[in-house]
């Protein structure tokens, strides 16, 4: 029994970070933080914004190893940040405290886009493709979320209805329907997503923006717009082939 506890914290010693009770690194982190706020990342590979990072979970020691370990590892900060907390606490060998911090980065941007979003006018497509595509930033499932408008088409708010595939028998009309009212919507336009694929409208997606149109018609509700955010780029319906949907 003892031996089997030894080898196990021998084998957490080789994870942890080397301790730095001198502070030698201290002036390295220093001279990091300034440089961010001189530059922001600019100029920063990724394994020192991961570094960076970890300097806030890791105090008085030196990040740089664990950095490229984890690039190593994972391949790229993208996929560091895709990667679950389970998988960064077994596989990435990080510390709760680390992994939490890590999984934050991704889930803060669209609180952070929704805060900014709120009250500014949505006027044309492209201002409705900048509002939804980073909600969409790292999920590896299918989303479906509305945008409630005012009559002058200022957001009111932007909230998911639900998670998986985009079809009719899917959406919870009553859900949409509350939300809108809910958000004294007079216009609203709706977004999904196709994780690591093509934004193109499947036959589904085009039988549940009828629906939802005729739904919303019915409450004296607008649907201005139906937004596919794929892997590489986002659609708009409307601008498309399916206009006839919306007018």
């Amino acid at each position: 029994m003892e031996r089997s506890g030894n080898s196990k914290t021998n084998t957490e010693a080789k994870t942890l970070p080397k301790q730095d009770p001198e502070k030698l690194h201290e002036g390295h982190r220093n001279k990091m933080k300034d440089r961010f706020i001189e530059t922001g990342f600019s100029g920063f590979s990724e394994h020192q914004i991961v570094e960076m990072i970890l300097f806030y979970s890791y105090a008085r020691c030196d990040t740089n190893e664990v950095a490229h370990r984890l690039i190593n590892h994972y391949g790229s900060f993208a996929d560091i940040m895709d990667a679950s907390y389970e998988d960064l606490v077994e596989n990435g060998h990080l510390p709760k405290s680390a992994a939490v911090l890590i999984k934050m980065i991704p889930a803060i941007i669209p609180v952070y886009h929704n805060s900014r979003s709120l009250r500014k006018v949505y006027d044309n497509v492209e201002k409705l493709k900048a509002l939804f595509t980073p909600y969409f930033i790292a999920l590896d499932h299918e989303e479906f979320r509305v945008a409630c408008f005012d009559a002058s088409l200022r957001l009111n708010s932007c909230l998911v209805i639900n998670k998986g595939g985009l079809t009719s028998s899917s959406i919870d009309m009553r859900k949409l329907a509350e939300a809108a009212i809910n958000s004294k919507a007079a216009c609203i336009a709706i977004a999904h997503n196709h994780p690591r694929s093509s934004p193109a409208p499947s036959a589904e997606d085009i039988q549940a923006t009828k629906l939802i149109k005729n739904t919303m018609g019915s409450i004296d509700i607008k649907l201005l717009d139906h937004i596919i955010v794929g892997e590489d780029r986002s659609l708009s319906m409307r601008e498309t082939a399916y206009i006839s949907i919306f007018d």
